[in-house]
């Protein structure tokens, strides 16, 4: 076995190990990512030289603000109220609570960025606080209902780069990657949603009246985040401090308020966690890790699926990126999949395995900072995950061998 991929084992299984006696995640990422150079061959200074130019990357540095001021944002709306009139407008316009909170985070991704599931998690935490609803039920709620639309959603940068990749029109790949979508909402609510006790909700006619007024209330400030970013192409982390900015000359914010929403957001463990995942994703490139999967299947001699399934699974798993996948194995599949006649069907299914591979990766920013917000269990956190994602699976499969 190449020494890349016994690298990439070695680091998997010791940040597992360590996240399970309770060391910090993003101390955890940090660690495994400097086991993954060392292991490969890499000298210590250059593993850690590597690691500090991840943390000062100017791409880790915007997306730290982006997330930092998206979950300051979040919290300052919920002291100011924002987020019990936008769950109070919802609760009193649709009966089950189920739904509610899964329409929130549904909403929320209509916003492609990283680290994006921070956007509703206080959302999903407003609605669930009366019912008996567990960590990982939250967590799982606001983790897969908000990646439902990447499959499909023109939006997002994943798809465009694919289509692209196998020439293809992007309205040609959503539509062949429609069936996913629709097995990632019937999966998440078949296998988890509905058992989630979240209540009910009863109203009147005058009361769905004043929830139509509640949500336009406390919607707004998203509204203008997702308005100023997909309409107006404006930075998120200016969008956000400019709506942030809006608040305090409409509400009474106190300074007390404004310091604790960015405390939230610049909390020891989601900074580490950026920096851990950044440093990690940059070493296994560097280290040649990423490079060295797609041959290593290739040379197994594997059936043509289980090639296309395989390569981008391990690809999205290692990385916890859509982009990794699709740029890293569309290249190297694309024969595979019919070269200049490519079969849509194959197309969709390597773009199913990867995606699974992302949304059951251990280093996908919106998991682990979803996990980190709720306090979830990540052994129970991951088991909600296994079977809404074999449906996937199963779905995209069924497509190809018809």
């Amino acid at each position: 076995m190449e020494r890349e991929i016994v690298s990439l084992i070695a680091s998997i299984l010791l940040i597992v190990i360590l996240v399970r006696v309770r060391v910090d995640l993003g101390v955890s990422m940090l660690i495994g990512a400097a086991c993954l150079a060392l292991v490969v061959g890499r000298q210590v200074g250059w593993t850690l030289v590597e690691i500090g130019r991840a943390a000062i990357d100017p791409d880790t540095l915007l997306l730290l603000a982006r997330i930092v001021t998206i979950i300051a944002l979040g919290a300052l709306a919920g002291r100011l109220g924002y987020l019990d009139r936008f769950v109070s407008g919802l609760r009193k316009l649709i009966s089950d609570n189920r739904f509610v909170i899964a329409l929130m985070p549904a909403f929320g991704g209509l916003l492609p960025m990283p680290g994006g599931a921070m956007l509703t998690a206080p959302m999903v935490e407003s609605a669930t606080g009366a019912g008996d609803v567990t960590p990982e039920q939250k967590f799982f709620v606001n983790y897969w209902f908000r990646h439902v639309w990447e499959y499909i959603w023109p939006l997002y940068p994943g798809i465009i780069f694919a289509a692209v990749l196998v020439g293809r029109p992007v309205r040609d790949l959503s539509i062949a990657n429609l069936p996913l979508t629709a097995a990632a909402i019937v999966g998440g609510v078949f296998f988890v949603l509905r058992g989630v006790r979240a209540g009910r909700n009863e109203h009147t006619r005058e009361e769905r009246r004043r929830g139509l007024v509640d949500l336009s209330v406390g919607i707004w400030p998203f509204v203008v985040v997702i308005a100023g970013v997909l309409v107006l192409r404006l930075e998120l982390a200016l969008v956000v401090l400019a709506v942030m900015l809006l608040l305090i000359i409409f509400e009474p914010v106190k300074g007390r308020d404004l310091g604790q929403a960015f405390k939230r957001g610049a909390e020891f463990q989601i900074v580490t966690l950026v920096i851990g995942v950044a440093a990690y994703q940059r070493l296994l490139t560097a280290a040649g890790v990423v490079e060295a999967v797609p041959p290593f299947f290739l040379g197994l001699n594997m059936p043509l699926l289980v090639v296309i399934c395989a390569v981008p699974a391990v690809i999205g798993l290692i990385t916890g990126v859509t982009l990794a996948f699709i740029a890293v194995t569309f290249p190297l599949l694309l024969p595979l999949m019919g070269g200049a006649d490519v079969d849509l069907k194959l197309v969709m299914f390597a773009f199913a395995s990867g995606f699974v591979g992302v949304l059951l990766s251990p280093v996908h920013l919106c998991l682990v900072l979803s996990r980190e917000y709720y306090r979830a269990d990540l052994g129970r956190s991951f088991r909600l995950l296994i079977l809404p994602s074999l449906l996937i699976m199963a779905v995209a499969t069924a497509i190809v061998l018809l």
